[in-house]
């Protein structure tokens, strides 16, 4: 295990398995809005184009501030498992047409690779899938990861990507569809693009502090 795995498991780890329990638990993330979206403003986590509306649809993770992302491990499968409540949906000039707010619950479970600055999903599998439920009017949109052209699904990587300088910041990035074969579903962009804080527990915090996390990622 690198040193930067043994960093977030000192300093992120939120629980560990006991008897009869199913995971154990190697790390959370607060996720927020990745700054360099494409539309921004307003800065998103999740973009769905013509998923939400008949255009650019985007939806922000800073808005209610509670999205979260665990990564757990059960009897050697990884899984990555992102919860929280988002906010928009279509935007023209910046700006949104009629925002709602929306729960996420999306688990990739299938092809999750521990690799050198984080994890990786490669390969198409429709069970790394979630819904989105539209709180206001309680309609739910079934999504799936789909492969790039690479074969790349999902990944969250402490790379700083599309952050200028920064080559540190943890990063998740991968694409979806609502077509549970993988293929395109809708023209324009759907994807995730946020930024994570790992999310130290009381334990974790007291023996390495984020401080600790930082200067152990930089001797990797």
């Amino acid at each position: 295990m690198n040193l930067l795995k043994v960093s977030i498991l000192g300093v992120a780890l939120v629980g560990t398995a006991t008897a009869g329990s199913a995971a154990d638990v190697l790390a959370e993330f607060q996720l927020n809005d990745h700054p360099a979206g494409d539309q921004a403003p307003p800065t998103y986590g999740l973009r769905l184009d013509n998923i939400l509306g008949s255009g650019v649809s985007t939806l922000s993770m800073d808005f209610h501030n509670d999205s979260r992302m665990v990564v757990s491990e059960d009897n050697g499968v990884l899984s990555l498992h992102i919860t929280g409540t988002l906010y928009g949906g279509e935007i023209e000039d910046h700006d949104y047409v009629d925002a709602h707010s929306y729960a996420v619950d999306f688990l990739y479970e299938v092809n999750v690779a521990d690799v050198t600055d984080g994890w990786d999903v490669n390969t198409f599998d429709s069970s790394n899938s979630g819904t989105l439920i539209d709180l206001d009017t309680n309609e739910e949109i079934t999504l799936y990861g789909k492969a790039n052209m690479d074969g790349l699904v999902f990944s969250m990587l402490a790379d700083g990507f599309r952050l200028d300088g920064d080559n540190d910041s943890w990063v998740g990035r991968g694409w979806m569809t609502t077509n549970s074969d993988g293929s395109m579903s809708h023209a324009g962009a759907q994807d995730w693009l946020f930024v994570g804080t790992p999310v130290p527990s009381p334990a974790g915090a007291f023996v390495l502090g984020l401080g600790g996390l930082v200067s152990m990622r930089r001797r990797r």
